[in-house]
């Protein structure tokens, strides 16, 4: 059953109406959905679908050519061989002039660039030559994110500026993955779409029949399940130093988020950190953080780093450093502590959610007065209190005459009225002349919070609202 991905595969079913050449790109991490989404797009049309591999060019080149062959006869096993890439590409010139409307898709584009390094640039001399005069829609996947970023999608890329449509699968959002477990409430969907990262093969694997803990012990700390070996196994796909990279996320989840404190806990160098990062950041593993009032700086002493995907946040904070006793068998006391600290867990995807829904909301002037142009955490110092202080939500408009100010809490007991007076307090260290107040609860709020943010007129929202 294919769920989600309803406003790409809707754009690329328009592409499709077009009576003209197309080129889309598709690309994300890996598991994220997009051959799932390739292939609902092609039912009801036909395609010639290939798929990179990393071997040689000439394996390649014959696979190629049996993707080439079978779209004539799809009964076709077995044959000859177009003696390069570049008479295969004269064929299909050939084909594409005789077909109304072919689909050419090369799944894992980044395999077969790999493999034969010319194929970016004959790629564009028929794209130029050829392709645009007719109805070729062409479709480039791939996974690794690096390469399509900047090898196709790149200003230095042959293929630079001949695409016309691009989709950078994201992982599913809540009401995503409630598609996934309508027999679930939507706090259990929340739990399991943020111990997946909200990736869909990921998300196949837990069941709706099982409890929260079942499936963390199933998928997570049983030795023979895919997630158990998941993250360093990607590390090893796509990383030649797995083990430092290993590292560096371990050290992360365990607190260090200054580069300082990761070159300490890590022994890597400071200088030499920095291209770790960036390529962790490039995976979409870590995230760079700036306070919101920080955004528009070119450099920032203010930058942390953080593990951005919700799955590997989830095993290097719980699984990893544990792995000696699953090992062992010893599971059930990890799972105590797991369901004991989820919550806490938690906190950083709430905050995430509620960011969301004010986005959801910019238009909407009964919660969002002007719209803002930046939202996000904010930290820095209080001169008042002489300490470092945190905001989960800080956002402004354009002229910096509205600012927005939000506190989220993923507890189990409704948000007290201190805990408004706090964010009523924080705000005035931010000098816009109207303050908007929020706050996100998991459960609700006192009668005493109530009452305050009546006179304040602060939005009570919780979480069966968003």
């Amino acid at each position: 059953m294919f769920i989600g991905r309803n406003q790409e595969l809707t754009a690329l079913n328009k592409l499709y109406q077009e009576d003209s050449f197309q080129f889309a790109v598709i690309y994300g991490r890996r598991r994220i959905g997009k051959t799932s989404l390739i292939n609902q797009f092609l039912k009801g049309k036909r395609a010639i679908y290939f798929t990179g591999l990393e071997e040689n060019a000439l394996e390649n080149l014959a696979r190629f050519s049996d993707a080439i062959h079978a779209y004539e006869d799809p009964s076709y096993l077995d044959g000859p061989n177009f003696a390069s890439f570049e008479q295969a590409f004269k064929y299909l010139v050939h084909l594409s002039e005789k077909n109304d409307r072919l689909i050419l898709v090369i799944d894992e584009f980044p395999y077969l660039a790999k493999a034969y390094p010319p194929i970016s640039s004959m790629l564009q001399s028929y794209i130029d030559h050829y392709f645009k005069q007719n109805k070729l829609f062409l479709v480039l996947c791939g996974s690794s994110m690096p390469f399509m970023e900047k090898q196709v999608l790149g200003y230095k890329s042959p293929l630079y500026g001949r695409r016309t449509a691009q989709f950078k699968l994201k992982p599913f959002s809540l009401h995503d993955a409630e598609e996934f477990f309508p027999q679930l409430n939507k706090e259990e969907v929340f739990e399991l779409n943020a111990i997946t990262g909200g990736i869909p093969l990921y998300l196949s694997l837990m069941s709706p029949k099982k409890s929260l803990r079942e499936n963390i012990r199933d998928n997570f700390l049983t030795t023979s399940a895919m997630l158990y070996a998941e993250p360093m196994s990607l590390l090893n796909q796509e990383l030649r130093e797995p083990a430092s990279y290993s590292s560096i996320i371990s050290a992360i989840a365990a607190g260090a988020s200054r580069q300082s404190e990761i070159s300490t806990k890590t022994g890597i160098a400071s200088g030499a950190l920095s291209p770790y990062l960036d390529n962790l950041i490039d995976l979409g593993i870590v995230e760079k953080r700036l306070p919101v009032t920080e955004l528009d700086k070119a450099r920032s002493r203010k930058t942390i780093y953080a593990i951005k995907d919700g799955m590997f946040r989830f095993w290097y904070t719980f699984v990893g450093k544990r792995v000696s006793f699953i090992e062992r068998g010893i599971t059930e006391p990890i799972l105590d502590y797991i369901i004991k600290q989820l919550p806490h867990f938690m906190g950083p995807e709430f905050e995430k959610l509620s960011q969301e829904y004010l986005w959801s909301k910019l238009f909407d002037p009964d919660l969002v007065p002007e719209p803002f142009v930046n939202l996000g955490n904010w930290w820095g110092p209080d001169p008042k209190e002489k300490k470092q202080v945190e905001m989960d939500i800080v956002g402004f408009d354009d002229q910096k005459l509205n600012g927005y100010f939000g506190e989220c809490k993923w507890k189990n007991e409704p948000i007290s009225a201190d805990i408004l007076e706090t964010l009523i307090y924080r705000s005035r260290l931010f000098p816009t002349p109207k303050k908007n107040y929020y706050l996100f609860s998991k459960t609700g709020f006192t009668d005493k919070c109530q009452q305050l943010a009546q006179q304040v007129d602060c939005h009570l929202i919780t979480f069966d609202m968003m």
